[in-house]
């Protein structure tokens, strides 16, 4: 599977994009994480595959016949503004204690509009609201074909509700969970879950 999450950054404007400000720390750390110092930028599979969109249409093709060793699924429900959700993940071989695999699960709007953009573009995609196992991610320790069970129950952070510059629909809200090599940043299993 391959699915497109997107962080937002402080630059070239005034620092002043909705989607940046209503969660600074995670949006600088995952920056920082991928060293991007321009936008619009994006990384697929954990390497940079830059500005060009022949790149991006391209880049991702070349992962989509891998096989992973690892599978990763979420099952839960939805109630206006608020998940419960179990995200279960395994491997089919064991973690090697030298390897540093972490788990990512992330809040995402499906859309956004920001009709007073400065820079024009009103409609977000797949903007991240929050990481929930932190973000850095959860260090996992994988014993082969033993499942993992992460639970979690969230609601949608008052800065989102109500704010006076963006649209949003709880109807859009979704979860993306992912296992990466933390040094690598390859991703090495994705899962994109819609509450329908």
């Amino acid at each position: 599977m391959w699915t497109r999450i997107f962080y937002h950054v402080w630059w070239p404007g005034q620092g002043n994009d909705p989607m940046y400000l209503a969660n600074t720390s995670m949006n600088r750390a995952r920056n920082n994480y991928y060293g991007n110092n321009y936008t619009p930028h994006m990384y697929t599979n954990g390497k940079d595959s830059g500005s060009n969109t022949n790149n991006w249409k391209n880049d991702p093709r070349s992962y989509l016949n891998e096989v992973g060793l690892y599978e990763i699924s979420i099952q839960g429900s939805q109630s206006g503004n608020s998940l419960n959700f179990d995200v279960i993940s395994s491997s089919i071989s064991n973690t090697s204690l030298s390897s540093d695999i972490r788990l990512y699960v992330a809040t995402i709007l499906g859309h956004v509009k920001y009709p007073n953009s400065p820079n024009g573009l009103i409609d977000h995609h797949d903007a991240v609201i929050e990481l929930l196992t932190g973000n850095s991610g959860k260090r996992m320790n994988y014993s082969s074909d033993v499942k993992l069970i992460e639970s979690f129950s969230w609601s949608m952070p008052k800065n989102f509700i109500n704010h006076s510059l963006i649209q949003w629909s709880s109807e859009d809200i979704k979860v993306v969970a992912w296992i990466q090599n933390y040094n690598s940043k390859e991703i090495l299993q994705v899962i994109n879950y819609d509450f329908e």
